[in-house]
């Protein structure tokens, strides 16, 4: 009888330390001309602006800007690992990789010298010379390994997931989850078995922090331990968010007028 005390006594303090949790807004970056974006291992943000790209420091101000006019649009940025960040051009099909300054590194890939029919979105494995592509002609994931020159394809999701496009994807934890608005998400193995499907259409943006997944429905941000399935919630502190990164007790937040870095006290 003492240990369920215990154990609910320390459930409800998890609840009540998210539901009395406050926000502090730490710094913003106001421009509604953002293509891309995400958070470094440092937590630093790099931004895309059409060809442009900036990085700023951990207080917003600018620390680094390139451009590189043949690389064209930056759809997407992953930049998970340290020393080196994903970039991926949707209007030229083109995969590169930039440096902490932002400078464009040699071995740019041009997808369809891949047998890439059409790529719409990429993302970073765990380690820096893997990465996937996701093929929507096709409805199949592709893993590229760098290192080892060769690739990996997952073909079976038309199947599983009606054939319709990703709104995003991500690997975390040798895990693939594929967010689709409106419908859920889905987990899958590296060999593209369907570990399990969380059924929330209400869902409207996703991310993962070591085993929870974290998404934002109806005003409310809400975590879901990925291993015993339990929720916690809590109020956003701003409206009209398309996407949000989580780094350490800082989450970043963006809708059309930018992106804005908070404090979550808890």
């Amino acid at each position: 009888m003492k240990k369920i005390f215990t154990l609910l006594f320390v459930f409800f303090t998890i609840n009540l330390g998210w539901t009395q949790s406050q926000w502090t807004l730490m710094h913003s970056y106001n421009n509604d001309d953002i293509i891309a974006w995400d958070v470094d291992p440092m937590g630093k943000v790099i931004i895309s602006k059409r060809d442009v790209l900036i990085k700023l420091d951990t207080s917003f101000s600018i620390q680094f800007s390139q451009s590189n006019k043949r690389f064209g649009e930056i759809s997407k940025i992953d930049a998970r690992h340290s020393l080196k960040s994903l970039v991926f051009s949707k209007d030229q099909q083109l995969v590169g990789f930039i440096d902490n300054t932002l400078t464009f590194q040699e071995g740019i890939m041009e997808l369809s010298e891949e047998d890439i029919s059409y790529a719409t979105d990429v993302c970073y494995s765990s380690q820096t010379n893997r990465y996937w592509v996701y093929d929507a002609d096709n409805s199949k994931l592709i893993l590229f390994d760098n290192s080892l020159g060769n690739k990996t394809e997952i073909n079976n999701l038309a199947a599983i997931t009606g054939g319709s496009e990703p709104t995003s994807f991500f690997e975390s934890h040798n895990q693939l989850i594929l967010f689709y608005k409106g419908i859920g998400t889905y987990i899958f193995d590296y060999y593209g078995t369907l570990l399990r499907f969380i059924d929330d259409k209400k869902m409207e943006a996703i991310h993962t922090s070591k085993d929870f997944l974290y998404f934002i429905e109806e005003g409310k941000m809400i975590r879901l331990n990925l291993k015993t399935l339990n929720r916690i919630s809590i109020a956003l502190p701003m409206k009209d968010i398309t996407e949000f990164r989580i780094f350490e007790n800082y989450v970043f937040f963006k809708n059309s007028s930018g992106i804005k870095k908070y404090f979550l006290n808890q």
